[in-house]
């Protein structure tokens, strides 16, 4: 068996071996069917910065960024095919291949300028936008995976034979340019920014990078195979070529860490939803009865799902059978559940059980007033509830407290009291948004009043008491909330001191008031110290107090 092995590793190696002569003269054949000096000129020629190509990228910096905005794939389709970004990408992989200096330091400045100017583009129109909503398109550039290294390599490979062999160059290079994609990464970075979002710029430019590097790549290998390298291949010459080779070669693998690791997250997540799926068919598809429509779904920092199902039903469940769901789910998936259903009532059997039907009698069957006010109250309050999901991304990290509908029999307009869960008031755009949303779920003209609570009631301590009692951590738990809606918030404690025990005594109890629900928000609810800020109020009032209050960091 040792010299099977034996005799089988050292054939493997003769033929690798073997390859050597094969891809020599594969490159001695492509070598004598180009032009190596037209190449060379229009390398040179597509290196030199001029206000043309910049009006050019500029103008593809805001289309695409309009494109994301308004989660319009045509859009941002344009944008790509616009961006001139492609040909110094390209200029810098002959560079890296040949080593000419020249060129080496007129594309690298090319591409510096062009990256920042296209964020910087985006960052600006972002800032004085009032649309600041994070859209499919935008969250989609947001976590590359290895997939989309590959996509730029062979869309990169393309793009570098077109530009040797002058074949196809005019279809091939929209093409290229469509499949890499570099432009609207670079928006979705200056779109982070400007909604101080940096969790979102970090993954845009991570895509880009990631499209960057595998262009670099792949043109460096296309330029080799067609007969370019450096002309003198001096000691110091091969000694540079093998810094630029190891350079390359850590960054590849550098980048590869987190792509990897995101395909092994969203192989993890399609899982996960499958498997959430088949437990809510399972629970909630009864035949002759109901099935599931839809779900949307999240999983807070302690792995607890809030699922939200919208159920297609012939009569409504009543909160009993709801429960028996959920422990049904909590046993089926192995995990605490919680559920949010929205009920349709729907015709048994579907419009072809009224097909033929003929009428027994002109009159129709009585129906109490009851019965018709609290089918219409239902059907009311489940057009509103479609539009809570857009709302709550509008208003995060606020949630919907409460909302109440009102009809006047004068005027077909709705009248929309909405209650949210937030330490701030609306801004004229946020209030612009809302009423946009309703109007267009409604269909109605709208009168729009919007309430705010505090997230966090004030919170009343005994004098001389500074421990947390168990209504004031779960009042806090709104924070945790708001916390795992969005991230990039900050909490603002302050403590106001009580009088009766002196001034002194009275700061030194509300500190430690203010230490107590710093450490529940950091050690039990997950929140950075650094999302947090602390004040002691100069203030002294009667009942030792202290308010919490959630901001986004927008």
């Amino acid at each position: 068996m040792a010299g099977l092995s034996y005799h089988v590793i050292m054939t493997k190696l003769i033929k690798i071996t073997d390859l050597i002569p094969l891809i020599q003269r594969r490159r001695e054949t492509n070598a004598s069917q180009i032009d190596h000096g037209s190449v060379i000129k229009d390398i040179y020629l597509d290196g030199e910065m001029s206000f043309g190509y910049f009006l050019t990228l500029t103008l593809a910096s805001l289309i695409a960024l309009n494109g994301l905005i308004q989660n319009s794939i045509a859009v941002i389709i344009g944008a790509m095919l616009i961006s001139p970004l492609m040909g110094p990408m390209l200029s810098f992989g002959f560079a890296f291949t040949t080593g000419n200096m020249v060129v080496w330091r007129k594309s690298t400045r090319k591409i510096i300028f062009s990256v920042v100017l296209s964020i910087a583009v985006a960052f600006v129109v972002t800032l004085i936008s009032p649309l600041k909503d994070i859209t499919g398109e935008i969250m989609s550039r947001t976590r590359p995976n290895l997939y989309d290294l590959f996509i730029a390599f062979f869309a990169g490979t393309a793009g570098a034979v077109a530009i040797c062999t002058k074949k196809n160059y005019l279809t091939v290079v929209p093409g290229v340019a469509i499949a890499t994609a570099v432009i609207p990464p670079l928006s979705v970075t200056g779109f982070g920014l400007g909604i101080w979002n940096f969790k979102i710029a970090a993954g845009g430019f991570l895509l880009f990078f990631t499209n960057f590097v595998s262009i670099v790549i792949s043109t460096c290998i296309v330029f080799f195979m067609y007969g370019f390298s450096p002309k003198y291949l001096k000691e110091e010459d091969i000694i540079r070529l093998k810094r630029r080779i190891a350079v390359l070669t850590g960054i590849l693998l550098t980048i590869s860490i987190p792509l990897v690791y995101t395909v092994y997250r969203s192989v993890l997540e399609v899982r996960e939803r499958n498997q959430i799926q088949n437990a809510l068919n399972r629970a909630f598809n009864e035949k002759g009865r109901s099935h599931l429509d839809t779900f949307t779904y999240a999983v807070d920092n302690n792995g607890r799902l809030d699922i939200s199902p919208v159920i297609e039903t012939v009569s409504y469940m009543k909160e009993s059978e709801i429960s028996d769901k959920e422990r049904k789910l909590n046993a089926d998936l192995g995990r605490e559940v919680v559920i949010h259903i929205e009920q349709i009532l729907v015709q048994e059997g579907g419009l072809k059980d009224l097909v033929g039907i003929k009428p027994t009698s002109s009159i129709a069957p009585s129906t109490s007033s009851s019965e018709i006010l609290n089918r219409s109250r239902e059907q009311v309050l489940s057009v509103v509830r479609r539009a809570a999901p857009q709302i709550e991304k509008v208003i995060s990290p606020s949630r919907i407290a409460s909302f109440s509908v009102a009809f006047d029999d004068k005027t077909p307009a709705v009248s929309l009291l909405l209650k949210i869960d937030r330490d701030t008031p609306l801004s004229d755009d946020e209030l612009f948004r809302l009423k946009s949303i309703f109007a267009d779920v409604l269909d109605l003209p709208l009168s729009l009043s919007v309430e705010t609570v505090p997230c966090v009631p004030l919170l009343i301590f005994e004098k001389r008491t500074t421990s947390l009692t168990d209504k004031m951590k779960k009042a806090l738990s709104a924070v945790k909330g708001a916390y795992t809606r969005e991230m990039n918030i900050t909490v603002l404690v302050e403590a106001y001191p009580e009088l009766s025990v002196g001034r002194a005594k009275g700061r030194r109890l509300a500190e430690q008031r203010v230490e107590a629900i710093q450490g529940l928000l950091t050690k039990e609810y997950g929140i950075p110290a650094e999302n947090i800020k602390s004040d002691i109020s100069k203030k002294f009032v009667k009942e030792p107090t202290v308010k919490v209050m959630v901001r986004p960091n927008r």
